[in-house]
Order: C-alpha cells, then structure tokens, then sequence
C-alpha cells in the first residue's frame, strides 16, 4: 500500500487555525485562544515551533504566498501589541490557589507550601504558539539571571494543538528539550478544568492562556502577565512591546526579591 505523506495536510490544517479570529477569546469549554493552534490526529504531528522565522516556513510551505505570511504574522503581532495590559488585576492580592498539575518533568512535584519564602514565577506555555516559542529565551534568561538571588521559575504546558489527546509526557518532554528549559516544568494537560482554570480561567475575558504570575514570597500573585511574548529588545519595530513587558517583568521580580 503507497504511503500516504500527511505533512502537507497538517500545515493546511494549521494554517486554517492560524487564521482564526476567535482566537484570543475566553472559551475555556470550546478550547478559545487558538489562533495559532490545531488538533491533528496524532501525537506525533505536532510541529514544535521554535522562532517566528520557523512560524513563517510553516505558512510558506502551507502553500501561502511570502506577503500572505508576512501579512499573517503582522496581524498577529499587531494584535499582541493593542493586548490589554490590566487583564490580570482581578488577580493581583489573592493568595494563589493550589497547584494539581498531570507531571512534572525536570523537578519532583512541587507545591506551593514547598515554596514559601521564594518569590516564585509561573508561566503557562505550549508547543504549536510562536508566541510561547519567542519567549523561551526570556525565560532562559530569567532564570538564569534570578535563580542565585531566589526565584523559583516554574514552566507549566498546556496542550492546545492535540488538548483532548491522552496525557503525553514525551510530547512534553520533546519541547522541554528543544527549547532547553532547565527548570521546572509541570504538566496541566486538562487545563479547561485544571489549574489553569482556578488560576485564570475564571472571571473577566482573557486575552490569551500563556500567561505569566509572579507570587510574592508569601504566595499571593503580585504580577500578571496577560499571555502571549516577552523577551530583550531585538531591535524590531514589530516587538518593542515584548521589550517593554520584559522590562516590567524584571522589575517585578527585583522589587519582591528585595521585600
């Protein structure tokens, strides 16, 4: 039997989600916030996406035009950039709730008792969202630059592409790997009834699921990042923002390592 080659049916698939417009409302039930994402039929399919240049081959090789794509990213990113930065302040001064993430990967579990006394950030990521990818290197340097002065990072995947697959630790630990992440990771896999819920899900609209809180060394969020990219400057018109979000990132770290 002739083997049947998915790939160019898994990039239009993609790129059919990617031109979404509902994909940054709040529909926990229905799956909402895809605009970049898509369930395919296996596992294996899942494209980790690693820069927005990587996001770009992917639409060329959907079959769009080099305008098309760029013309995609642009609203995309022209989208971040209008995102509300308040989304989050129903958050700020409650003690967070309790952890009941799927694994853990890079970490025995942890749980918020266990990290008292540390300033502690959260972000929520997956793999098929270039948003996510683009941040790796901020969470990269966060820890790196903050760990010796006693911040505990914490990653947390959410699948979107795939959601209602079977918990896959090893989809997991692909992307944990290729983004080289070296703290951890936890798993909330049934995040439209998980953690993720109890933590954001719930209240006003959201503009996104990737979203990041700092807790103070008590355990009460005292920042929220509303989702989506952060990282340094690169030097691109189209990505100020993401310096500016880093920059207050930074800030609110220093200043509640320093209470």
């Amino acid at each position: 039997m002739k083997q049947i080659d998915l790939m160019p049916l898994v990039f239009s698939v993609l790129v059919l989600a990617l031109a979404s417009p509902s994909g940054f409302a709040n529909d926990a039930e229905s799956g909402g916030h895809d605009m970049h994402h898509h369930e395919i039929s296996s596992p294996k399919d899942y494209v980790i996406m690693q820069t927005w240049d990587h996001q770009k081959q992917v639409l060329l090789s959907s079959g769009m035009t080099e305008a098309e794509a760029d013309g995609k990213i642009l609203d995309w990113l022209t989208t971040y950039q209008s995102m509300d930065r308040a989304a989050g302040k129903d958050r700020i001064g409650l003690q967070a709730p309790p952890f009941q993430f799927d694994g853990w990967l890079n970490s025995e579990p942890l749980a918020l008792d266990d990290l008292k006394g540390h300033v502690v950030f959260i972000r929520w990521f997956t793999d098929t969202c270039p948003f996510c990818a683009s941040s790796a290197p901020g969470l990269r340097q966060l820890y790196d630059e903050y760990t010796d002065q006693g911040l505990k990072m914490i990653a947390v995947f959410h699948p979107k592409a795939g959601r209602d697959d079977p918990l896959d630790k090893e989809r997991v630990a692909r992307v944990v790997e290729a983004r080289n992440f070296k703290f951890p990771v936890a798993i909330d896999w049934d995040w439209r009834k998980g953690t993720l819920k109890d933590w954001w899900l719930t209240g006003p609209k959201r503009p996104g699921t990737s979203v990041t809180f700092i807790l103070d060394k008590s355990g009460v969020i005292r920042f929220v990042h509303p989702g989506m990219e952060y990282h340094e400057d690169n030097g691109s018109e189209l990505h100020k923002m993401c310096a500016s979000d880093m920059g207050n990132i930074k800030n609110a770290i220093e200043s509640l390592l320093a209470e």
